[in-house]
């Protein structure tokens, strides 16, 4: 199942900016004295990337506007102790390898069941443990380093715990994990650990793959990443992201069939070991219970893009080894479950501007 993982961390993000969960503003369809219910939840949003690069590798086309609008319709529910979800995403296939249209996707499918008060076990389609958390310093939307954990997964168990001194603990396994266009990336195992105090919180992320033992080009994968917030005052908020991949990417490929122009087969080899890195720094200022101001300085660097490794994808008139961009954004909140944003980029950034608007029930 195609999975694209910008969006989903990120409706996070803005969803803890703005003290809110779907939960919270659902439509309850049932509720029950024991404490079950049915709950209807959702998004809808509009917006997109002006200016966009091309030579970035991140849009499927090369145009200067590429539009993200976004809808997401689902289905929560407690009975007894069993959690339960369902999750519609209608997106644009944007991102590179995609096709530019609108698509429905299943987003979430899974049953979770309380242990205790602490502890928590959910299976199926879902969050892997480490995508919860790994844009947690990151107080922007959409523009800035991608740490490129898993993201959602088919076939997926997890377990999350709460411990004393605020310390807080995820873990999944997912079985034959794919990328975001579909590729087999074999079995992957991540998790987090990290401190949520009230004035500072730091988690560090770690995650490793197994590969596709030469059905697609991704090998096996480590990567491990640290995310921290500090509480400067109760309006000032600063943050920090940073990650390090080490990534085995099959450098040949040999046809098995290719009699189907629409099923051709092929037998990946010759897998070499790329490093990559990113970092930010960030943060966010409360003018007012409505208005905020994001901003961060961004670093990331893909040993593919370097012109003098053995490993260069052989892009020109792209930025070399690494880049540095700055993002600067306002968000206005209308409501309490909604919010309209534009956020600025210079530097070697992807795309100019990204702008939307959206609404959460």
């Amino acid at each position: 199942m195609n999975i694209t993982p910008h969006n989903k961390t990120v409706v996070a993000t803005v969803l803890s900016s703005l003290l809110i969960a779907p939960s919270v503003h659902a439509v309850s369809i049932y509720k029950h004295d024991n404490g079950d219910y049915i709950d209807l939840y959702g998004e809808v949003g509009i917006g997109g990337y002006f200016g966009a690069e091309y030579k970035s590798d991140e849009f499927y086309t090369d145009k200067t506007y590429i539009d993200d609008s976004y809808g997401t319709l689902g289905i929560k529910g407690l009975n007894g102790d069993l959690h339960y979800r369902l999750e519609f995403d209608l997106e644009r296939e944007n991102w590179k390898g995609g096709s530019g249209d609108m698509v429905t996707t299943i987003d979430k499918v899974y049953v979770g069941y309380e242990l205790n008060n602490y502890h928590y076990i959910e299976a199926g389609l879902t969050d892997t443990a480490f995508d919860d958390y790994d844009k947690y310093g990151d107080f922007t939307f959409d523009t800035t380093v991608e740490t490129g954990e898993a993201g959602d997964q088919d076939a997926t168990v997890k377990y999350e715990g709460r411990y004393p001194y605020d310390i807080k603990v995820g873990i999944s396994y997912s079985y034959d994990g794919e990328s975001s266009s579909g590729e087999l990336q074999g079995n992957i195992v991540n998790g987090y650990a990290g401190y949520f105090g009230k004035t500072f919180s730091i988690v560090l992320g770690l995650e490793g793959r197994g590969g596709s033992a030469g059905e697609s080009k991704y090998g096996e994968q480590r990567l491990v990443g640290l995310a921290m917030r500090y509480s400067v005052t109760q309006d000032l908020t600063l943050g920090f992201n940073g990650f390090i991949e080490k990534e085995d990417i099959a450098q040949n490929k040999v046809a098995i069939d290719i009699t189907d122009p629409e099923d051709e087969k092929y037998r990946f080899n010759d897998y070499q070991t790329l490093t990559n890195e990113g970092a930010l720094i960030s943060a966010k200022y409360d003018i007012s219970q409505r208005w905020q101001l994001v901003g961060s300085m961004n670093y990331e660097a893909y040993e593919k893009w370097d012109r003098n490794s053995e490993f260069w994808d052989e892009v020109e008139d792209r930025w070399g080894r690494s880049r540095t961009w700055a993002t600067m954004g306002v968000n206005f909140m209308p409501t309490q479950s909604s919010i309209i944003a534009v956020e600025g980029n210079v530097g070697e950034a992807a795309q100019n501007v990204y702008a939307y608007a959206r609404v959460y029930f």
